[in-house]
């Protein structure tokens, strides 16, 4: 028994000792350029009434409770939240020196308690479009310094995504996503025309501008027209290495000539989990960071075993602009 006492104070000596060692402090900054006065995106981002509107976090839980004090706009004024999936806490404006900087603090009471800086920067360019910075400095509880290395990089991408959304509040016309979640969904075997791919992220991105028009061409020499929207199934992906493996398709039919493609049964085999992009391919990563993050909130498992599908809806040269680009993300669950 003694022995097993001794291992265990080890165990957890040593855990102490590796958590010591890990850095707890941390800040992000993230910044993007808008086609709007400096005053009018200032006083957006000052309103926190405005906030559900291109929150990256919120739109995952549109009725989480929020609570607004008599000046949301003003130092001083907040706004609380509360949400099953969210956590909960509360934002300040802490200094507002007009129209250029605001410094809040954000305390997070659930999942876990912590209290960050935040502060926004806005200049006028030489272009006269208005630069938007949103920064964080924070500190993870000691127990949990383990995870800064990863939530550093979550954080960085939601505020890339809120800056986006907020650009597309205050300028209709600029690019902008729409990122929603229907939940679970159907996606029946498909057979398709395909093209295997294997590589970096510029190299598929070259495949697809090249293999999709020839696999509708093939597809509409023997069936004179597609029926269904073309996709993309990924069998694999390593987001640190940025390498993919994956299929390019076209749905056809079974009597639909092969040429120099292979046909192939996708999708089916159980549950899938749909999220939908409206908005340009270039917002696609963030989509898919956010279907991921989706996931984990609603505690649902990925099943790695089948492709995750990526389908495009609309051809973008039918749009007059890419905000109205469709895409549907299918991601497998357990």
């Amino acid at each position: 028994m003694t022995w097993i006492l001794a291992l265990l104070a080890a165990i957890l000596a040593g855990g102490l000792i590796y958590l010591a060692t890990r850095e707890g402090n941390y800040t992000v900054a993230r910044s993007l350029s808008m086609a709007v006065d400096q005053q009018a995106a200032f006083d957006k981002v000052r309103d926190l009434r405005t906030w559900h509107e291109w929150s990256p976090w919120l739109m995952h839980e549109p009725a989480t409770s929020l609570e607004f004090s008599d000046n949301p706009d003003q130092e001083g004024g907040f706004y609380t939240w509360d949400g099953q999936m969210v956590g909960a806490g509360r934002l300040m404006h802490v200094t507002l020196d007009t129209p250029t900087r605001i410094e809040q603090k954000i305390e997070f009471t659930r999942p876990f308690k912590s209290v960050c800086r935040v502060w926004w920067e806005f200049s006028t360019q030489d272009s006269g479009e208005t630069l938007v910075s949103w920064n964080m400095q924070g500190q993870m509880p000691f127990l949990m310094r383990f995870m800064t290395a990863m939530m550093v990089p979550m954080i960085e991408k939601d505020y890339t995504l809120g800056l986006a959304m907020l650009r597309g509040r205050l300028d209709p016309q600029a690019a902008r996503p729409v990122i929603e979640f229907p939940g679970e969904a159907e996606f029946e075997a498909t057979t398709a025309l395909t093209i295997a791919f294997a590589g970096g992220m510029e190299q598929m991105v070259e495949a697809m501008e090249s293999g999709f028009p020839k696999l509708k061409t093939q597809v509409e020499a023997t069936d004179n027209t597609i029926t269904a929207a073309p996709f993309t199934a990924y069998h694999r992906v390593d987001p640190k290495k940025g390498q993919f493996e994956c299929d390019l398709a076209i749905p056809a039919t079974e009597t639909t000539e092969e040429g120099e493609f292979v046909r192939k049964t996708l999708g089916g085999g159980g549950r899938y989990f749909k999220v939908t992009l409206q908005g340009s391919y270039e917002f696609l990563e963030l989509a898919w960071y956010s279907a991921m993050s989706h996931l984990r909130m609603k505690k649902l498992k990925l099943d790695t075993s089948r492709p995750s599908l990526e389908v495009y809806e609309n051809d973008p040269a039918s749009v007059d602009h890419s905000n109205e680009i469709r895409t549907a993300l299918y991601l497998p669950i357990k």
